[in-house]
């Protein structure tokens, strides 16, 4: 088995989306900012509109997403800093997201 990972591109608005393929299927993501939580939240959509999976947290060095079961993903969400930075950075400078960290979506291909 081969792992593979897709880039997953980060902005700094306080909400934006985008349609993404992801193991050879489309999707679309969402990304929030929630103020009273002061970090973005992800949420998961079928390319017809169909919600997976609503308001995840995005926070750095944790597999999003690995617990939950989707058919046709198997893989997990992941967002790591591109240099030493404070632990909550992402909450400090919610808007520098894309200028301090790097996301993927890394899976397995069965290869």
């Amino acid at each position: 088995m081969t792992l593979r990972y897709v880039d997953i591109p980060l902005f700094g608005d306080d909400y934006y989306g985008y349609s993404i393929t992801l193991e050879g299927n489309s999707y679309n993501l969402e990304f929030l900012y929630n103020n009273r939580m002061e970090l973005y939240t992800l949420s998961l959509f079928t390319a017809d509109g169909e919600a997976l999976v609503r308001g995840q947290a995005v926070v750095p060095n944790f597999p999003l997403l690995k617990d939950y079961v989707i058919d046709e993903l198997t893989g997990f969400f992941w967002m790591e800093p591109i240099a030493e930075i404070g632990d909550e950075f992402y909450k400090t400078y919610p808007k520098d997201l894309a200028k301090y960290y790097r996301m993927f979506y890394i899976y397995e291909d069965g290869e």
